[in-house]
């Protein structure tokens, strides 16, 4: 574990990376700022929109970087040296990966927020905090749940630009194709993690109860991640 965490503290990818979430976080802030909208409801929606989708794309690009870092790096040898379990190895990955997405996450959320109330305040706008929070803080479940689909198709392909494509199109391209499946259209991963979001901001109207929103992405990020780390866990790697 100490390992983990010293990769996220000495190199630059996980910086630069969570930067760019709560950079675009700042823009929007300050853009509303400058722009000074007189729709209360733009101090809301937009911080979500350009948050959400940067911190989704981040957290994938993140996930699939912590699974093929020795990959890439030719480290792998040393890992396993050092913690012969290969279990342990990803488990620990796996539990900087979710805590580093949800700190970022909730980093750029209160950036948000706290531009957004400065920049109502001074449009003369009435802003409500609770809204806008709520929107925020429920995109962290559906980011962490895309950074470990990230971390499993990055074990499976064991390549940066194979995990991260893989990845963004389970994220962003496959309710389209399996919309036409019949009884896939309202269980592919976009669709649960969308209403995952809705349940838990209040806003919306889901399709699929908080329960059952989890319960599907909990299941769409075992079926993602268990087939590479089973090949993690008894192929052979160099």
């Amino acid at each position: 574990m100490s390992a983990e965490i010293a990769k996220l503290r000495y190199l630059q990818f996980p910086r630069w990376t969570a930067a760019a979430v709560v950079g675009v976080s700042a823009i929007a802030g300050i853009l509303l700022l400058v722009l000074q909208p007189k729709s209360a409801d733009t101090y809301a929606t937009v911080p979500s929109l350009a948050v959400g989708v940067t911190y989704q794309i981040a957290a994938v690009v993140f996930g699939v970087w912590v699974a093929t870092l020795e990959f890439s790096s030719g480290t792998l040898q040393r890992t396993l040296t050092a913690q012969p379990n290969r279990s342990k190895v990803l488990i620990a990955k796996l539990a900087v990966l979710v805590v580093g997405v949800a700190a970022t996450g909730a980093i750029a959320s209160c950036v948000s927020i706290g531009l957004s109330s400065i920049a109502s305040s001074r449009a003369g706008v009435h802003f409500d905090q609770g809204d806008c929070a709520a929107a925020l803080f429920s995109l962290l479940a559906p980011g962490i749940a895309a950074a470990v689909v990230g971390f499993g198709l990055g074990l499976l392909t064991r390549s940066m630009g194979g995990g991260v494509t893989g990845s963004l199109a389970v994220v962003f391209v496959l309710d389209g194709a399996l919309g036409a499946v019949p009884g896939l259209k309202e269980w592919t991963f976009g669709k649960v993690s969308s209403d995952l979001q809705s349940s838990l901001s209040g806003q919306g109207h889901p399709t699929h109860s908080l329960l059952a929103a989890g319960f599907a992405s909990l299941v769409w990020m075992a079926l993602l991640t268990l087939p590479g780390w089973l090949s993690f866990n008894r192929g052979d790697l160099k």
